[in-house]
């Protein structure tokens, strides 16, 4: 399981601005990483950089119409899928609790997310 973007909601990241000469390797790359299951939706959306100017970025949106949308489950259903699994990028707990550290280290304490990971946790160890 990972995070995706959903239509509707907002997000605090970074914004890269890419040289035109660049772009197609960039855009291959993105491609290649964001879309190995075609499960977001590509689009372009309107960001407010941190300056305050609002630009059109590249977004890739989760497809809640896509078989492994998983938007629905509830946590502990979340934690078991997580638990013991393994990805394209390495164990699901992993990207799990990378996410949090990171949001924790930007000051964000995610609830949900700690909830989860806390779960996932207990199931690894068996209790």
């Amino acid at each position: 399981m990972v995070l995706g973007l959903a239509s509707g909601g907002a997000v605090r990241g970074a914004a890269y601005r890419v040289d035109a000469a660049e772009w197609p390797a960039v855009y291959a790359y993105l491609l290649q990483r964001e879309q190995p299951t075609e499960t977001y939706i590509e689009a372009r959306r309107a960001v407010r950089l941190a300056d305050g100017r609002r630009v059109e970025a590249l977004v890739f949106l989760a497809d809640i119409r896509h078989v492994q949308w998983a938007g629905a489950l509830t946590l502990e259903r979340q934690a078991e899928l997580i638990a013991g699994s393994a990805g394209l990028s390495g164990r699901n707990v992993d990207y799990l609790r990378d996410l949090v550290e990171h949001l924790r280290a930007e000051g964000i304490r995610d609830q949900g997310m700690e909830r989860l990971l806390g779960l996932v946790e207990r199931r690894e160890l068996g209790s």
